[in-house]
């Protein structure tokens, strides 16, 4: 039983589990524990639990603050990504008026991803990463216009397109870290695009519990990927955490 106070803590944007245990020097499974109706995959933002803070069980190794806040930061920016592009789905999916304004602040999101990166690999870099994921989300802006009109050739087109862009990511992201393996990264995008695509379709059938289900998947997966750049850079530069 652990004698220490807990803090009552509210969730924020890009926050995960796995972040608050490192920063609280606690377990991911220890805060389950102590928060028993807490659902892992779907932290809210303002929502409040309990967290005891540098338990017994904290891990061996350390993290610092610095990696904390990256990937804090990480978090929030793709998790952005694959919320505006839900939106975007809908919007177009139900006809909705707001479909301009969601599409221009969905095309804000390849910068703020970029600038996550800049800080590390500079402005060529960054704005080779804001280009290739401007086209990705233009592609699959296309894409889901072409299957809601039940455009088979021209969807077919697109998806060849969208996965030819995930290999051109893939390569960029290989090509500035050692610890980013292509085929790794072209594993991860691939999967991205499949759930991504069983959430359009779901949404486009009207198989809204699916769909939502979908977007569960989506989001598992995107905060994997998040993990991913982050331990990369960490590794790549250890210097600066």
């Amino acid at each position: 039983m652990n004698e220490m106070n807990p803090i009552l803590y509210t969730i924020r944007p890009g926050d995960t589990l796995y972040n608050l245990a490192m920063q609280y020097g606690t377990t991911v499974q220890n805060i389950i524990d102590t928060n028993v109706a807490l659902n892992p995959y779907n932290l809210r933002v303002g929502q409040q639990i309990y967290i005891y803070p540098n338990d017994a069980q904290i891990p061996s190794y350390w993290v610092s603050m610095n990696q904390v806040q990256l990937l804090k930061q990480m978090n929030l920016v793709w998790e952005q990504h694959i919320m505006w592009t839900r939106m975007l789905l809908i919007s177009i999916a139900e006809n909705l008026k707001d479909l301009e304004a969601t599409q221009a602040r969905l095309l804000r999101n390849p910068k703020d991803i970029a600038d996550v990166f800049r800080r590390f690999y500079g402005n060529a870099v960054a704005n080779r990463i804001q280009q290739l994921l401007t086209e990705h989300l233009t592609i699959g802006k296309d894409l889901i216009v072409a299957l809601k009109n039940k455009n088979q050739e021209e969807a077919t087109r697109l998806n060849t397109k969208w996965y030819q862009n995930a290999d051109e990511m893939a390569e960029a992201f290989s090509s500035i870290n050692p610890f980013y393996p292509r085929e790794e990264i072209r594993n991860m995008l691939y999967e991205h695009l499949r759930l991504t695509t069983n959430q359009i379709n779901n949404r486009l059938q009207g198989k809204y519990v699916e769909d939502i289900n979908s977007y569960d998947m989506v989001q598992k997966e995107i905060l994997k990927m998040s993990q991913f750049f982050v331990n990369g850079i960490v590794r790549q530069f250890p210097n600066l955490f």
